[in-house]
């Protein structure tokens, strides 16, 4: 049997591929602009390209320090999600699972971090760091990126925590689990989907912050992506379009790989933070 077509299904169909379309033009545009010379993107940029070139991913891989701002970039990322996922998993654990005295005020105290702007912090931030001497430094972009990451994580945990029974737990426990070996060893495998929402969500703002590196790096060694592509805008505030298309394909390619690889376990983390929160 043929499965008939209803208009509403052809219009969902229609109005989710037009949807489609409008998200990806910007990514297709991305890509075919970084194979265009300068002059074709000077004089028609958005027209349908007249010549390809590699002349701009070879200029960004052999004159640029591209490599150089991804390594700092991964560098934080890595150590700032690891602290990410060990402070908050840690700390809703015990929030929803190890019950005390104050633990709904220490979660309300978390979550007051969602409505605080970081921009208010940046200049407090500057003189707490330049006093430390940490200033054009990973910790000076690691420290900040953690602590405003802290509130979306914990929320996400202790809506998934909350729904684990405390049954098994208590199982766990009568057979001669410590506190630890629960956490580490019936908790966190349980976690996995939650894990990888928490890293992927708080990948995308780290791998694009500007704010904190433009005001805490001073140093073309200490650069990361999003402060780096500056290097592109010459004298007078002339852009080398054609090696800055390139420059942003190469900086994204590494965060697009790891969603397309890590969507379903995204998707249902934050379906289980969703609907069980």
């Amino acid at each position: 049997m043929k499965k008939k077509i209803t208009v509403g299904t052809l219009a969902f169909n229609l109005a989710i591929f037009s949807f489609l379309i409008v998200q990806m033009y910007p990514l297709f545009w991305l890509i075919v602009s970084s194979f265009r010379p300068n002059l074709d993107l000077s004089s028609k940029p958005f027209s349908f390209p007249s010549t390809l070139t590699i002349v701009n991913f070879q200029n960004v891989i052999l004159k640029s320090n591209i490599f150089i701002y991804i390594k700092n970039t991964v560098i934080v990322a890595i150590v700032s999600l690891f602290l990410i996922v060990v402070i908050s998993s840690m700390a809703s654990f015990a929030i929803s699972k190890m019950r005390f005295g104050l633990s709904d005020r220490v979660y309300s105290y978390f979550i007051t971090g969602l409505t605080i702007p970081y921009m208010v912090t940046v200049i407090p931030l500057f003189i707490m760091f330049t006093s430390l001497n940490i200033i054009d430094s990973y910790l000076a972009l690691i420290l900040p990126m953690v602590g405003f990451s802290l509130p979306v994580s914990i929320l996400l945990f202790v809506n998934f925590f909350r729904f684990i029974p405390n049954e098994l737990i208590e199982a766990a426990i009568i057979d001669g689990c410590s506190i630890t070996q629960v956490f580490t060893k019936i908790i966190l495998p349980l976690s996995r989907n939650t894990i990888v929402t928490v890293i992927a969500m708080n990948l995308i703002f780290i791998w694009n912050d500007y704010t904190f590196s433009l005001i805490f790096i001073n140093s073309t060694e200490m650069k990361t992506v999003s402060l780096g592509l500056q290097d592109f805008i010459g004298s007078h505030g002339v852009t080398d379009w054609g090696a800055t298309y390139a420059a942003i394909c190469t900086s994204t390619l590494p965060t697009l790989i790891l969603y397309f690889l890590l969507h379903k376990q995204i998707t249902g983390g934050m379906t289980l933070g969703a609907v069980k929160g």
